[in-house]
């Protein structure tokens, strides 16, 4: 009856995490502001959110061998390491796709990448000291305290180093409503960077109070530039046109303006992208979000029978050795 049960429920999250990558394609809207390469958000952040719930599980289950001893423990915060340090390598690997379709570029050792490495190495960390010592009592005992120690560093890794500085390779400000964007100074003739489109500052022109930029933007999806031009009340320091991005609702908006030196703040202005708001992607989000925590549990139950299993040969042949 239990074996019946855990292949039914292996067929079920196949199926649920199927359907899942089928509705990112077939049923989702672009992703407001990142077009059709945000569709693999619907994979990144389940994944990336998976791993710290799989090293949280493993410092519990450590914790939980050093207070009752049990190998049973053992082995469940060794699966769920394995399985967190996998679900780590996916959401890496997504945010390097996304990176690569956004910016053209896979890594920058941007603060993300940098503390998703450290992460990586410091779990990797874990399964060489693990191979490393023969006697099984010490092994777990030592396994269990790396453990412990390790996942502290998780949340710093995951949720406040990323922040410290500025991030080159993240959404950020414009894809949350009411938020504020530095935005990007540039001169006359220079290219830059705003969000995932690359921009060129072509010409400033005044008319009596009013300052006309001219700007060249182009991003993922477009085949040629798109010439926008935002203007600013240089007198009462007032945004005045705020053209929408090409098929967005992002607006291009002139926020400063150094006639003089000829530069020009150009920035962002979200309405808020309503992600969650359409019903398909935030069932999508969440059906992906629950379908690959259900897939975490069913690996970390398998891996931690798979290694009692082996435990146990490993002791009955040391009894007939």
């Amino acid at each position: 009856m239990a074996q019946r049960m855990a292949q039914a429920a292996k067929l079920l999250i196949g199926v649920w995490i199927a359907g899942v990558a089928v509705a990112m394609f077939l049923v989702l809207p672009q992703y407001e502001g990142l077009g059709n390469a945000g569709r693999i958000i619907i994979m990144h952040v389940p994944t990336a959110w998976v791993s710290v719930l799989a090293f949280a599980v493993s410092a519990l289950f450590s914790g939980l061998y050093l207070w009752r001893g049990r190998t049973e423990d053992d082995d469940y915060a060794t699966a769920a390491a394995e399985s967190g340090f996998l679900f780590t390598v996916l959401a890496t690997v997504t945010g390097a796709i996304f990176s690569q379709v956004v910016w053209g570029i896979y890594w920058n050792w941007d603060p993300r990448q940098t503390s998703i490495f450290v992460l990586l190495l410091i779990y990797a960390a874990l399964f060489a000291l693990r191979s490393a010592i023969d006697d099984p009592t010490r092994r777990r005992q030592l396994s269990a305290v790396y453990s412990l120690f390790a996942f502290v560093t998780v949340p710093f890794l995951i949720f406040v180093a990323p922040r410290v500085s500025e991030s080159t390779l993240h959404p950020n400000c414009a894809f949350m409503q009411g938020s504020t964007c530095e935005g990007v100074d540039i001169g006359v003739g220079k290219l830059g960077l705003l969000g995932d489109r690359k921009i060129e500052l072509v010409s400033l022109i005044q008319t009596g109070d009013v300052v006309t930029a001219e700007v060249l933007v182009s991003e993922p999806g477009l085949s040629d530039d798109i010439r926008l031009t935002p203007s600013f009340n240089i007198v009462n320091q007032e945004i005045l046109d705020r053209p929408n991005f090409p098929g967005l609702r992002y607006h291009l908006i002139l926020q400063e303006v150094d006639l003089a030196n000829q530069r020009a703040r150009l920035n962002i202005e979200a309405p808020g992208t309503g992600l969650l708001d359409n019903s398909r992607t935030l069932l999508t989000f969440l059906a992906a979000i629950f379908g690959f925590t259900a897939l975490f549990f069913w690996m970390l139950y398998v891996r931690a029978t798979l290694l009692g299993v082996q435990w146990a040969l490993a002791r009955k042949q040391g009894a007939h050795g």
